[in-house]
């Protein structure tokens, strides 16, 4: 069984490859989500808070 940082670390690089899925996304050349938009929709699909996300996406957390 993997250890606690192995886990957190995979959950993190998850958060990081939802967030680019979701920066991806233009229309004509424009994002069409903004960064408030998607904390809170990786919020909901991780239930973390959006300053949590947001630390992580940033790689301001440590494990």
């Amino acid at each position: 069984m993997p250890k606690d940082s192995d886990n957190t670390k995979r959950k993190y690089e998850d958060i990081r490859a939802a967030y680019q899925e979701w920066t991806a996304k233009a229309y004509k050349g424009v994002r069409m989500y903004t960064d408030e938009y998607i904390y809170v929709r990786l919020e909901e699909q991780f239930y973390l808070k959006p300053k949590t996300i947001e630390n992580i996406l940033y790689y301001r957390t440590t494990y």
